[in-house]
């Protein structure tokens, strides 16, 4: 036996899960734009993001390979937060950056 919801059940459930995306928006977009800032600082860190954000691996992934949180990394990426050096050494092992120093 298969039973329907009513349709407007399923309406005013939209309507409630809209309410929510259309509250998170701003907070998203300032996320956003505080991970597009510090990626695309010309740092030894910014590089570090870019290749996190382009390696598209898991962030869990990558997190627990560097024996960090996934909120560690976020705090990182977001450049909230800043990590050991030995905490950027595994965050680049872990996404295979090769550092090269020109002279």
């Amino acid at each position: 036996m298969v039973v329907r919801k009513n349709p407007n059940e399923i309406v005013a459930r939209m309507d409630h899960e809209r309410r929510l995306i259309a509250e998170e928006l701003p907070e998203l977009h300032r996320r956003d734009a505080r991970l597009q800032e510090a990626a695309a600082e010309e740092t030894l860190c910014g590089h570090l993001r870019r290749a996190i954000h382009q390696s598209r691996r898991p962030l869990a992934d990558i997190a627990a390979e560097a024996g960090v949180s996934t909120g560690v990394l976020c705090g990182f990426l977001e450049g909230e937060r800043t990590v050991r050096s030995d905490v950027l050494d595994r965050l680049a092992q872990a996404v295979a950056l090769v550092v090269v120093h020109k002279s």
